[in-house]
């Protein structure tokens, strides 16, 4: 049998960008949901409560070409799992590039601009704002694929 041992983890969330945060954002009973004023121009939507992530800049660490293919999906699933491996004492051991290491991440979209970039074409024949890293901040999984593309260039 084979087994799985979690041996770090972080977060990226609406109520804190580090354990200490969330903890006690948790403790009162802070949510991190806020009224989203930039969904007033959509006729039909029922709702104007979000949870976004605020305060996330992007690392300064984090060269250009490396996220010149994400979007913000894939961000802050790259900052979080550096988190996670920085907290495992893994962040720099050589397991993670010598084949014993892989991926396993939940997304279920990738970043809206892009997804509303291709939305543009499909409707009005237009391929104004897409680029050859349209798709990779778009597709379902680009929270994985951007995750090995930094780790394991």
């Amino acid at each position: 049998m084979k087994r799985v041992v979690i041996t770090g983890m972080a977060g990226l969330s609406p109520i804190g960008l580090d354990w200490q945060s969330v903890s006690s954002n948790l403790k009162a009973m802070n949510t991190g949901i806020q009224r989203i004023g930039e969904w007033d121009r959509y006729d039909g939507l029922n709702t104007r409560l979000g949870a976004p992530v605020n305060d996330f800049e992007q690392p300064e660490h984090y060269e250009r070409k490396a996220t010149r293919g994400m979007g913000r999906v894939a961000l802050l699933a790259t900052r979080a799992t550096e988190l996670a491996l920085e907290d495992a004492g893994l962040l720099y051991n050589e397991s993670i590039k010598d084949g014993r290491m892989g991926v396993a991440y939940g997304s279920s979209a990738g970043s809206p601009s892009a997804i509303a970039d291709f939305g543009n074409m499909l409707l009005n024949h237009n391929t104004d704002g897409l680029n050859a890293n349209s798709y990779i901040k778009m597709m379902a999984h680009t929270a994985p694929v951007n995750i090995s593309v930094f780790f394991w260039p």
